[in-house]
Order: structure tokens, then sequence, then C-alpha cells
């Protein structure tokens, strides 16, 4: 840690409850400054005494939880309402349950829009803790986690095998569809005093099928018709968005987000971060023609990954830097760049459980890493 007396400032409970969030089981960051200060915001003293007892994802009863820490369960029952009112926790019908910081409390705290002046604090804090770069201990390229999704005008050309790499398609598979009311990255990031070079924290997710109905029930975002959905994709490619989604077939439910490479917090972890990430290989990689290519640097104005740059008047492409977005081929008025196909491609997972089933071994093997490299520190 880089100031020990944020430690002694703390109380203790806010300091045990910091340590569970560190958990490797929950791709936690390890203890540090930017943390404590993080679960001192989100909790005071004695509600960290309560919620140093909440279980991860399983809810249980205020009754459970109150045997459990040994308290009164009407006065357990007032904090618990108190913290899953502020979102900090979550709760069902069946009980309360804690959430890991990111991703998980991040999303679902920022997601319905609020703007206080707590809520702009926690922006910064979340984001001050993952500019320290804890998530590259957890990452895999084994099973990959997320996929990119094309500009379709930019990959249709190359293929008529495309159908799993289409917003169409996805749109046509679902009947509702939704829209976060913010896109909680870009919102963090303004709480922090920045402004995003490509979009605003209005361009939300966009939310598939049952996703979109919770979306919605939860006061998270809004409907939205087939035709609607339909004008957002083309306004966010317009402003050189790109389209992360899990990793599975389009008729699965499911939610985009629509990244900028200023704001987005996976596209630091693919720009700055060194190390693999849990991004599938995509379908089809940029290809330029460099005896079309004038050097105009258009490209370099789209990609979110700084694949494409000009040196001395020179284009230069980085094939390994290249998610297969697309948004370079529309940039391109050469008509230099072009998509071809990847013989790394492996199609998306058929739905939810044949997803969790591939990406669990990776995913405990890579906290297995991340706990041994922390013990050798």
């Amino acid at each position: 840690m880089n100031n020990p007396g944020t430690t002694t400032q703390a109380d203790p409970a806010q300091i045990e409850l910091a340590k569970i969030f560190t958990s490797v089981r929950l791709f936690g960051p390890p203890m540090s400054d930017q943390l404590m200060e993080l679960v001192c915001h989100l909790f005071s003293p004695q509600e960290a005494a309560v919620a140093r007892y909440l279980p991860f994802y399983l809810p249980k009863s205020a009754r459970k939880i109150a045997r459990r820490a040994r308290r009164n369960p009407d006065e357990i029952q007032l904090v618990l309402d108190t913290l899953a009112q502020r979102r900090v926790i979550f709760s069902t019908e069946k009980g309360y349950f804690l959430l890991p910081l990111m991703p998980g409390m991040f999303e679902y705290l920022l997601m319905d829009g609020r703007d206080t002046p707590w809520h702009r604090r926690y922006g910064q804090l979340i984001t001050s803790l993952f500019a320290t770069g804890y998530t590259r201990g957890y990452s895999t390229t084994s099973s990959p986690i997320i996929r990119n999704i094309p500009v379709e005008t930019a990959v249709e050309p190359s293929s008529r095998i495309v159908d799993s790499d289409l917003m169409s398609e996805m749109i046509d598979a679902h009947e509702k569809l939704a829209v976060l009311h913010v896109c909680q990255c870009r919102q963090s990031h303004m709480f922090s005093g920045h402004e995003c070079s490509r979009s605003g924290p209005e361009d939300g997710c966009l939310v598939f099928g049952g996703f979109a109905q919770s979306t919605v029930e939860n006061g998270n975002g809004r409907f939205v018709s087939k035709e609607e959905m339909h004008d957002i994709v083309l306004d966010r490619w317009e402003k050189n968005l790109v389209f992360f989604s899990a990793n599975i077939e389009p008729s699965s439910p499911n939610a985009i987000c629509t990244c900028c490479d200023c704001c987005c917090h996976y596209m630091k972890a693919v720009n700055v971060f060194a190390g693999g990430v849990s991004l599938a290989p995509p379908h089809f990689l940029a290809h330029v023609d460099e005896s079309i290519c004038n050097s105009c640097g258009k490209c370099t104005k789209v990609c979110n990954t700084h694949a494409h740059t000009v040196r001395d008047r020179t284009h230069l492409f980085a094939l390994e830097k290249c998610i297969g977005c697309g948004l370079c081929v529309d940039a391109c008025a050469q008509h230099a760049v072009t998509m071809r196909e990847n013989p790394d491609y492996r199609p998306p997972s058929k739905n939810w459980i044949h997803h969790g089933l591939r990406i669990l071994p990776a995913g405990v093997m890579a906290a297995v890493r991340a706990s041994v490299k922390r013990m050798r520190c």
C-alpha cells in the first residue's frame, strides 16, 4: 500500500470487508489504498459490520444473516434495506447478497443513471482502483468470455457465413429489446471530469431477450422497438464505437457494451494493461493494401485499439492489435482496407450453460495464478 494511514484510519469492520473483496474467487483486487478508500465510501463502519456476513451470489434472508452475525434481526434488516436501496448490495425475494466489485457492483450501482455527489465520488474511486491494472492478473485467452461484433457493411462482402457476427441477427432473434439509461464506464469517467471523445454517458448498453425484461423492470433502462434498435446501432457505429458482447450465439439473452478507447474499462485492458485478455479471436481481421493506401490517417481516428498509425507520413498497421471491428473499412475512402477471415476464429458458445462450462476451467486457473502471484509478493 502506498499510504498505510488509509488502513489505520479505517474501522476494523471495514478492513475485514475489504479483505473479503480481495478474494481471487471474486476476481478481486489486492489490498491497496484505493480499495480501502472505496470500501470506506461504500460502507460505514456499522454497515461494514453487517456486510461482512453477507454471502456472494446466493441470497440469504435477513434472519439468517443476523444469526450469522449474532445480531438483532430487526436491526440487521434496516441496515440491509439501506444498502440495497443504495445498490451497494443486491436484494431479491429470497434475500440479500454481495456483488464482486467489478464486474458486478460497478455496473449495478451506476446503471440506473443516478447522479449525486455520492455517486460521483464512487465513480472517481472505482476508476482509480481499475487504473491500478489489477484485472490483468485474471486474463485468459484459452476460453474467451467476450467477443466483438463487427460493422456489418465491413464484413458482409467478405463471407456469406457471418450470421453469428451480425447485429441484425441478434435484433431479429429477440422480441424484447432495451437500452440502459447510461453507460457506466463513460458515466464514471464523467464523474472524474473526463469528457468522452466519441460518445456520452447517455449511450447505454444494448440488452436483448430476458435481460431486456429485467433491465426495464428494475428501472435500469427502457424498451425499444426493433426499428429503433437498428437506428441506435447505426448511430453507435457512426460514433465509431466497438460492440462487445458475451461470447454466445445471437439467440441467447445478451447485453452489448458499445465501447470507446478513452472510457471503456475493457478497452483499457486491451490497450494499456499488458498480457492476454478474455477476447475471442474475431471472425475477420483487417487487411491493408499499402499500394492503394495514401496514408491519409482517417483509419487512425476511428481505430479504438490503435492498430492503425501514421508515422513520418507513412501508414503502419499492427495486425496483433486488430480486434476485427471493421470501423477502418468504412473510414477508408481509398478502399485500401478490407476484412479477411481469421483462421483462429472459433464459433461462440450455443448458450449460457455451454459458455459457463467453456470458461470455468480457465477462470479457475486464472484465479489460482493470481493467488500464487500474491503469495510470492
